[in-house]
């Protein structure tokens, strides 16, 4: 997992200000700041602003991470190599959980159009779900990358 977050902060930086992506930068890392306990009885909902909402699975958890809510952000902070989260606010969510926990497999990447590294580094990732969303992610972030490059090469005509 330690590759894996080391790859965090680049797809942060390649997201420039997309909100989907960023948020699910701070699910990725959210699974890597916390316990398997926690990551089980919570999720990652939303990242607003500098405000990441997460649910738990019920009040006790809730208010377990509340007292320990800030060793977290520190962590999250650290693991994104920058103050992206200045805020946790929870929300007890048992539904929401759940259907986080069992989402059903997503459907398989071409990952011919991935770096070998990245596919062998993403491995260490054992949840399906989640490595296959990171992947996705990965892979958005480098189809946009190679798009700017080609219109940077290949600029438009300007209309008069």
């Amino acid at each position: 997992m330690e590759s894996i977050a080391r790859l965090i902060p680049d797809v942060v930086k390649f997201a420039d200000g997309q909100d989907d992506v960023l948020a699910a930068a701070c699910g990725a890392a959210w699974a890597l700041a916390v316990g398997d306990a926690t990551l089980k009885a919570s999720r990652v909902v939303s990242l607003t602003g500098r405000t990441l909402t997460v649910a738990t699975h019920d009040a006790r958890w809730k208010r377990q991470l509340e007292a320990i809510a800030p060793q977290i952000l520190f962590q999250l902070n650290h693991i994104l190599r920058q103050t992206l989260v200045t805020r946790i606010h929870l929300t007890v969510d048992e539904k929401f959980v759940a259907l986080a926990r069992y989402k059903p497999p997503s459907p398989p990447l071409p990952v011919a159009v991935l770096p070998e590294d990245l596919v062998s580094s993403a491995s260490v990732i054992t949840d399906e779900s989640m490595r296959a969303q990171f992947l996705r992610l990965a892979a958005a972030c480098l189809a946009r990358d190679r798009q700017m490059e080609s219109a940077s090469r290949h600029p438009e005509p300007r209309k008069t």
